[in-house]
């Protein structure tokens, strides 16, 4: 999170949606009283030279909630004026290609997600990872582990920022968001990647899993437009 007092902006990091790249930027465009939450310092969170390129700063009052700090906690912390004033940007992804990706993420530590080829697959059986990994997936998407980005852009049934960008458009969302805020664009460092094999998240779902996630975005699919899509 970021609350930039310099650049009169708010940077609210949802989850599973590149917002840790996003940030990193941001982060650097900081200075004064401007506020940005910190990140744990591991590997997944350096650019692909190794360098850690994001900048913390005035976060003492945020620590205890950690780096994705909902709306309504900023909006109630932050007088009014500034929060009515100030341009507030999140970002957002397609509902069941973020469910893949936090499963993996929740499970990067985790060996079975790997599945390696049995003999039969040498015989002509197709090699289908994201088949074999549907039942444990499931059970994920069951499980209280994971929640929609809500809380981050929407209050009241109703979009509280005033940009969201996409994670299917990110380049050319974040140059916007930059040019809104009159800074100077970069290429974003890919931070927290690697996880997931390039399988496309069609690929993961039955009817009822595909159902499992809708129902905990139902906000993405209405105010956002988005659907599930085969490859």
């Amino acid at each position: 999170m970021i609350i930039s007092h310099t650049h009169k902006f708010i940077f609210i990091k949802s989850l599973k949606t590149a917002g840790t790249s996003v940030e990193s930027i941001l982060s650097n465009y900081c200075s004064g009283s401007d506020i940005v939450t910190p990140l744990n310092d591991f590997k997944h969170n350096r650019n692909e030279k190794g360098e850690f390129i994001h900048r913390a700063m005035n976060a003492e009052d945020y620590k205890e909630i950690g780096q994705h700090v909902d709306a309504e906690t900023i909006r109630a912390r932050l007088p009014a004026e500034l929060w009515n004033s100030y341009f507030k940007v999140s970002l957002a992804r397609n509902p069941w290609d973020r469910a893949v990706s936090f499963f993996y993420w929740e499970h990067r530590q985790d060996p079975s997600i790997r599945p390696r080829k049995r003999f039969y697959h040498y015989l002509g059986i197709p090699f289908n990872e994201p088949k074999m990994l549907r039942r444990k997936f499931r059970e994920f998407l069951k499980s209280d582990k994971w929640a929609g980005n809500d809380r981050f852009y929407v209050q009241g049934d109703k979009l509280c920022v005033d940009f969201v960008i996409r994670y299917e458009n990110l380049n050319e969302d974040f140059a916007e968001v930059c040019r809104r805020l009159g800074l100077p664009t970069q290429d974003l460092p890919h931070l927290k990647s690697g996880i997931r094999k390039k399988h496309h998240y069609s690929e993961y779902f039955d009817e009822e899993t595909k159902a499992l996630v809708a129902e905990r975005h139902k906000n993405d699919i209405q105010l956002l437009g988005y659907a599930f899509e085969e490859r």
